[in-house]
């Protein structure tokens, strides 16, 4: 991957925060977070209780939040919008055959440096 840290590393930092604060929501001892490489994509993903199915279209656009408390709705577009100025891309994964666990997975397709 050839990018700019001062890219990627918000990224990551938001990505693993959502996991935090969502994880935080459910009674679960085991909070899980994984970070993994599979088919080309680099994987964000944790058990908590993932995303409603009618809430994914709008994941990446600005100022949508499910957050009680603390959220603005800017992380995720963010993300999305400094991984394209790279020719990057993120996407929440839907197919549970592409999930590596039960709850929010993303994947993210590093494209190179434009």
């Amino acid at each position: 991957i050839y990018d700019s840290p001062a890219r990627l590393y918000p990224v990551f930092i938001n990505l693993i925060n959502n996991s935090r604060y969502w994880l935080n929501t459910t009674s679960e001892e085991s909070k899980i977070i994984l970070l993994d490489y599979r088919d080309n994509e680099v994987i964000v993903a944790d058990d908590g209780p993932g995303v409603d199915l009618v809430d994914i279209e709008s994941l990446f656009t600005l100022f949508f939040t499910k957050k009680q408390r603390g959220g603005r709705g800017v992380g995720l577009y963010l993300c999305k919008s400094n991984l394209a100025l790279s020719g990057h891309s993120i996407r929440y994964v839907t197919n549970q055959d592409e999930k590596c666990l039960s709850g929010a997975n993303f994947a993210i397709r590093f494209g190179g440096l434009k």
